[in-house]
């Protein structure tokens, strides 16, 4: 996609407006602190804005609240999901609202525009059942290839210690102290908002011990040295995995295992570990703990849930239908 050349005020030159954009979601993103991962999604968002407005002969440097209305119907007749569509519009709000503030434009067109409402039930969180998570592990190879091994230490990071896939992207070979030792191990996990540290069982970390004495050396990148890495089809790591790259592996295994279907990809994970832990311990807080959530009111939607699910059930057994 060609970029739009825009003048810059104060200055000779011109910039491209992906620049520009680049520059302001640095400075004004995560209070000045977001990660190179979250600016490039929000680029992402702003270059398939700027993609639509040249189709449709829209300046988006002039555009309009109706203008943004159409882009919001333009994504619902795509099918986006509610959380993509609402994603879209919040970047093009920071995004003009920076224009706004440096005084570039009168008003914010996506200021007011938010994302339909969702219709989907609030309690259906997809996760897998224990001998769905099982069979999961149980389609990974049983060998020693550096990409089984890889999945099999992912995997067990998302279903058992809850991890989200962007989590899983951003860890670090470093993030993990005294992994020789499961009892003082513990792991920094690099979260959406903050970082915070977790415990992984013995389990996770044999996985994830086996994996890294085959792993060999890996190139650091801004962010550290990656510890899971894409694969090339020769078996060689390259750089760090991307979150589209932890999909691509997460739907591949779920297909194989003959479990997946529409909305059962990589969260599904880890709502599949909040539900266990739920069943296990009957205790909301552990969840709470456990998944890292900043309240008890989140991780309360796994205690609904399984409630409901035992009402229903009990009422198929009362009533002759």
């Amino acid at each position: 996609m060609q970029d739009i050349l825009l003048p810059v005020l104060g200055e000779s030159k011109s910039k491209s407006l992906m620049t520009i954009a680049s520059e302001w979601f640095k400075l004004d993103v995560a209070n000045g602190d977001a990660r190179d991962d979250t600016i490039k999604t929000y680029l992402c968002h702003i270059g398939q804005w700027i993609q639509w407005c040249r189709e449709n002969g829209i300046d988006p440097g002039r555009a309009g609240r109706e203008d943004a209305k159409l882009y919001r119907q333009f994504l619902v007749g795509c099918d986006a999901k509610h959380a993509t569509i609402s994603l879209k519009l919040t970047t093009m709000r920071r995004f003009y609202q920076a224009a706004l503030d440096r005084g570039l434009i009168a008003t914010n067109p996506a200021a007011d525009v938010k994302a339909p409402r969702e219709r989907q039930a609030s309690e259906r969180i997809l996760h897998l059942t224990a001998g769905e998570a099982e069979l999961l592990f149980r389609v990974i190879p049983h060998d020693d290839s550096i990409r089984a091994l890889r999945d099999r230490a992912m995997i067990a990071l998302m279903v058992i210690e809850g991890l989200r896939r962007v989590e899983i992207s951003r860890a670090n070979i470093d993030d993990i102290e005294h992994i020789e030792d499961p009892g003082e191990a513990r792991m920094l996990v690099h979260g959406k908002g903050k970082d915070a540290y977790i415990y992984p069982c013995e389990d996770t970390l044999l996985v994830i011990s086996q994996y890294l004495e085959h792993l060999g050396d890996v190139e650091s990148d801004t962010d550290g040295t990656p510890l899971f890495v894409s694969i090339s089809k020769g078996g060689n790591s390259r750089c760090r995995i991307s979150r589209i790259g932890v999909n691509s592996v997460i739907d591949g295994y779920l297909r194989k295992a003959g479990i997946k279907k529409e909305g059962l990809s990589c969260h599904a994970l880890r709502h599949t570990c909040g539900h266990l832990l739920y069943q296990a311990t009957r205790d909301i807080k552990v969840v709470q703990e456990t998944l890292r959530h900043s309240n008890t009111a989140t991780a309360a939607k796994y205690s609904h849930v399984e409630e409901r699910r035992k009402a229903r059930h009990t009422k198929a057994i009362k009533v002759v239908i």
